[in-house]
């Protein structure tokens, strides 16, 4: 007897010492490797070493009321281990996972303690005969735990790789299944009482035998995945060095490699390098979001590869920028044809979520060896002559010595440019805008000029064409938006109430962050919202119909009036402006100036006033330089007009004495 209780207590105690561990194991493991399946094993086994432990203190402590508890921590526990091993192994496979496994854990765990108490209540609440109670809690439950765990065995060998540990933990829950069913079996059949204790004992020993297989098997995997994991990390970098890991094609270093090796192999052969870039891809991006244009990339990417033109080599060198190689060109006449080629390829539509989309791209091109012999110089020179293109705005550029010096002046002006803004060289000059039907001051434009420390006063059109290649626009308009507010909030203090209009860019008035901006000056200065409005271009707000029109809603939300400005000369009709919740329509100068001697100009200007009072919309006419036009468009009941017959750009001081001066009037 002395021995059968030692015997007991060692495997038991043994069994839920070393399953406690592989649960510290597994929940270390789990804490670096982040996986369901782990945690779904470490609850299993967790699981195990409770129905284990509880199996001992029924022995070693038979009082009643102790034993309902226990009995049922052990149905708990011998379900929980065989399910969640069974969840365990569907998670590792990459099918989709069956509605009951996809539960949360929490849930799993709720549905098998409801079933545990359903098995143990009825046999509480009557008298039933000892065999029953140990055929549904001992037999019916360990055949069931067999089921459950073959049915692991069978899950983990439709997803079996070559895996020493998979392969081990396979065997192994095999072995276990079958051992319960095969022990359920024995118990319900056997009539053996003496020799039942003995054959428990070697039941216990394989038992424990299988728990060590198992934990062994785990491990082995684990460790077997960590070392896959780490080989595809390695793999991974090496690709990344050499390939672009958006598209696929080549990175800029291997470019330059690859290249490199090209020219020392075919010193003599022309070869040409094609620097292209996409035209206003950030708008793209910004319309139809960033997944739809990485997708962009990768098909352009695909196009490239599988061109006619079999490029020597496709890389992506920037954001949307590519580099095509091209070793099979002999004279100009194929180069024409090539880029001809290329630009079509870039044209043809693209599908996307968004419907169909439109590129174009500007290519700057350089030749070696005529033009540099060395991969980093070629590259070089086909950049140069690409943002060269670029200011030009034309299609595409052949590289051409003292290229340079114009990317150094471009650089020079990017730096006096932000000294400028930083030092206050940029100053305000304010247009009055006249309303026709009482001759009163409707507001100022905002415009800005240079006052350069060595070059004198600039107008706009020497310096802002710079701002816009230099990527600086955004930056201008805050300067240029706050020094408004700042004017306005100075003016109001010497009793002057006039309402400024302020030009903004594209790219400014397409930022979600605009109008946070806008309240942040308008609180810092005091000003009253009505006080400023924002003039924006027809192809701006035409652009994203949905994006702009929730962007002049959140302005005039606000209080702040939005215009259309330079209307007439977009891709838009006033049609449209019907969706556009804007205050004002400003027609471009270009209709207004030859209006009194074209009568096609001054039928589309009548046009334009009729539709837009149609349509709820005050209308300004800007360009107006003559007494004969001021004329005309009186008659035709335009609301107010803007030109040099009313008054020159003028600095502030002129434009308050503009205000004060006799029979000047403020609608506002």
């Amino acid at each position: 007897m002395a021995a059968e209780i030692f015997a007991r207590l060692a495997i038991y105690l043994t069994q839920v010492g070393i399953a406690l561990l592989l649960c510290v194991l597994l929940w270390n493991l789990n804490r670096i490797y982040q996986q369901g399946y782990i945690r779904s094993w470490c609850i299993a086994v967790l699981g195990f070493s409770g129905y284990q432990l509880a199996i001992l203190l029924q022995w070693l402590m038979p009082q009643e009321a102790v034993m309902q508890l226990l009995q049922f921590v052990t149905i708990m526990g011998s379900y929980t281990f065989a399910v969640l091993l069974l969840r365990g192994m569907m998670q590792t496979r990459r099918s989709a996972l069956p509605n009951w496994a996809a539960m949360p854990t929490q849930r799993i765990l709720l549905l098998l303690l409801i079933i545990s108490a359903v098995t143990l209540l009825p046999f509480q609440l009557a008298d039933f005969d000892r065999d029953w109670r140990e055929y549904f809690q001992v037999y019916l439950r360990l055949l069931l735990m067999g089921i459950l765990l073959l049915g692991a065995a069978i899950s983990l060998l439709q997803r079996m790789e070559s895996s020493l540990g998979q392969r081990l933990a396979a065997a192994t829950l095999s072995l276990w299944g079958s051992l319960y069913i095969a022990f359920a079996v024995w118990r319900l059949l056997s009539t053996a009482e003496l020799a039942e204790p003995r054959l428990t004992l070697v039941y216990k020993c394989v038992e424990l035998f299988l728990l060590c297989c198992l934990g062994l098997a785990l491990l082995i995997w684990l460790h077997e995945h960590e070392r896959s994991a780490n080989m595809q990390l390695t793999e991974k970098a090496r690709y990344l060095d050499s390939y672009d890991q958006l598209t696929g094609a080549l990175n800029r270093d291997a470019l330059l490699t690859q290249l490199q090796q090209k020219l020392q192999h075919n010193a003599d052969t022309p070869l040409y390098l094609l620097m292209l870039g996409l035209d206003k891809f950030k708008t793209i991006n910004e319309s139809v979001g960033l997944k739809q244009g990485d997708m962009l990339l990768r098909q352009l990417n695909q196009r490239f590869a599988n061109s006619i033109l079999k490029p020597a080599l496709v890389a992506r060198t920037g954001g949307d920028i590519f580099a095509l190689v091209l070793t099979d060109i002999q004279d100009d006449t194929q180069l024409q044809y090539a880029l001809r080629h290329v630009q079509q390829l870039v044209e043809k539509r693209f599908d996307s979520q968004a419907g169909q989309l439109q590129l174009s791209c500007t290519v700057g091109i350089a030749c070696a060896p005529h033009d540099a012999a060395s991969a980093e110089t070629l590259l070089q020179k086909a950049n140069i002559a690409f943002h060269q293109a670029k200011r030009l705005q034309t299609r595409h550029l052949a590289y051409q010595a003292g290229m340079e010096d114009e990317s150094a002046r471009l650089i020079s002006w990017e730096t006096e440019l932000l000294a400028a803004m930083q030092q206050d060289q940029l100053v305000l000059y304010f247009q009055p805008q006249l309303n026709l039907r009482d001759n009163k001051l409707d507001a100022f434009e905002v415009l800005v000029r240079w006052q350069h420390p060595k070059q004198g006063l600039l107008m706009p059109g020497q310096f802002l064409p710079f701002v816009e290649q230099l990527g600086l626009s955004r930056q201008l308009d805050f300067w240029i938006l706050q020094k408004a507010v700042q004017t306005i909030s100075q003016w109001r203090q010497a009793g002057l109430q006039v309402p400024l209009a302020v030009n903004m860019s594209p790219l400014h008035f397409q930022q979600d962050g605009l109008k946070q901006h806008i309240q942040l000056l308008l609180q810092r200065y005091q000003v009253a919202p009505e006080l400023l409005e924002l003039e924006i271009t027809e192809n701006t707000a035409m652009h994203d119909m949905e994006k702009g029109s929730n962007h002049v809603l959140e302005l005039q939300q606000m209080g702040i009036r939005v215009s259309i400005d330079d209307f007439g000369t977009g891709y838009s009709s006033l049609a449209y402006l019907r969706r556009m919740p804007i205050d004002k329509i400003k027609i471009d100068r270009s209709f207004v100036m030859d209006m009194a001697g074209n009568d096609s100009d001054m039928m589309i200007v009548k046009t334009m006033i009729k539709l837009a009072h149609g349509l709820g919309k005050r209308i300004l006419a800007e360009g107006v330089e003559s007494a004969i036009q001021l004329e005309l468009l009186k008659s035709m009941a335009c609301d107010a007009v803007q030109g040099y017959h009313i008054a020159r750009p003028l600095p502030e001081a002129d434009a308050v004495a503009y205000v004060r001066k006799p029979g000047v009037m403020l609608t506002s």
